[in-house]
């Protein structure tokens, strides 16, 4: 036995009702979600406005502080996810918290751009927090409820994501820059509450999660799988200008326009994602998990074709609404075979796609053309989930 570990005995259950405890992860996911976004919606400008440095050079360090958070993200989950064989997941969860508001507070009152890139790894390596709710939710679940557990989870985020850039942006026209920063520490300040007051602990993770990650049984392609879901989710926003204008839509009315597309898509998200987990008891994973990345991809090459704004906005909808399932439906595949680190891993591939998939998107669009882009991530996903299938012979 770690001699370090917690002296909390493996076999014994944990107190409270665990449904509600899950509930409270999500909401303090949510809060987290929230405040990561609530910021980002005015970064750059934040970012000029304190830069000393000329055009250019504000540019490479606005890419720099906005780009990096997710690819530390994505390389510090599997740790987060091995430090549960140690430490209490609860405890660990806490602390991110924490630490995260912190640093929201802190860099509300920044004005040296390299600081403010620090304060922006070191959040990116806590934002693999998320590793942690996880783990919280599969060692609380019962199996027959974790795939619309996970489904929660995802939501919570997504939610996030959606409420907090209108809200940020509204608090700097009122009340100036710092406003947003302070909000983000208030919420992740009642998000540590919540969960210290209903979030039920779990015992350290057991001896197999010491093991390291393990990439078969189709990990590996799970993770890819996961990646390509999360593409398509992300990488619509850095390239929507050139779509619109397009359409014949510019300046005013276009930013307009992509507000209400991405709010329309990233409601539909959570709803869809809600709606196909909740199918998982009649079809089972494997058919919901091909259904939803088939669906996608052929609703991502149909964008092409699409004649107007409308068309397009009703397209991207639908292709949200079946995607945003993959997550939680691929994770819990392997929930009950897997460590800690092994969870972590997997979601780390949410954090690769938040970074590849503007990138991807901006890279072939100026070299090729829509098409080109659209084929490329819907040959990915079919080729990643008959991969991912044939691997778990399911």
């Amino acid at each position: 036995m770690n001699p370090r570990a917690p002296s909390i005995p493996r076999d014994a259950p944990p107190t409270g009702d665990p449904a509600k405890g899950i509930y409270f992860i999500a909401v303090s996911q949510f809060g987290i979600a929230f405040s990561f976004n609530c910021i980002m919606s005015f970064m750059p400008f934040y970012i000029l406005e304190v830069s000393p440095y000329d055009t250019k050079e504000t540019m490479l360090w606005i890419g720099m502080i906005m780009g990096a958070t997710s690819l530390v993200a994505a390389l510090a989950a599997p740790f987060w996810g091995s430090l549960t064989a140690r430490i209490r997941p609860k405890l660990l969860f806490e602390a991110g918290i924490f630490c995260n508001g912190v640093i929201f507070f802190i860099m509300g009152f920044v004005e040296s751009l390299p600081l403010l890139l620090t304060l922006r790894l070191i959040q990116g390596a806590l934002g693999a927090v998320s590793t942690i709710g996880l783990v919280l939710i599969a060692g609380s679940a019962p199996r027959e409820r974790l795939p619309s557990y996970m489904s929660l989870f995802q939501n919570s985020m997504t939610a996030g994501q959606l409420i907090g850039p209108p809200l940020g942006a509204y608090a700097v026209t009122l009340f100036g820059y710092r406003a947003p920063f302070v909000i983000a520490l208030v919420v992740v300040f009642f998000s540590l509450i919540f969960c210290r007051k209903h979030v039920r602990d779990v015992p350290v993770q057991p001896q197999s999660s010491r093991r390291g990650i393990s990439l078969s049984g189709g990990i590996l392609w799970g993770w890819g799988l996961i990646i390509v879901g999360t593409i398509h989710l992300m990488f619509l926003p850095s390239i929507l200008p050139h779509i619109l204008e397009d359409f014949r839509l510019t300046d005013e009315v276009a930013i307009s326009a992509a507000g209400t597309i991405m709010m329309a898509y990233t409601a539909t998200a959570i709803i869809g994602n809600y709606l196909l987990v909740s199918l998982t008891p009649r079809f089972g994973l494997a058919r919901l998990v091909a259904t939803a990345c088939l669906s996608a991809a052929a609703l991502q090459v149909l964008l092409y074709f699409s004649a107007g704004v409308w068309s397009f906005t009703l397209i991207r909808v639908l292709q949200t609404g079946m995607i945003a399932a993959v997550f939680p439906l691929v994770i819990s595949t392997f929930v009950g075979e897997a460590g800690g680190a092994t969870l972590g891993f997997l979601n780390s591939a949410r954090f690769v796609g938040n970074a590849l998939g503007p990138m991807m998107a901006t890279t072939i669009l100026a070299y090729f053309n829509l098409l080109t882009l659209y084929l490329t991530i819907a040959g990915l996903t079919a080729a990643l989930l008959g991969a991912f299938l044939a691997s778990r012979r399911i």
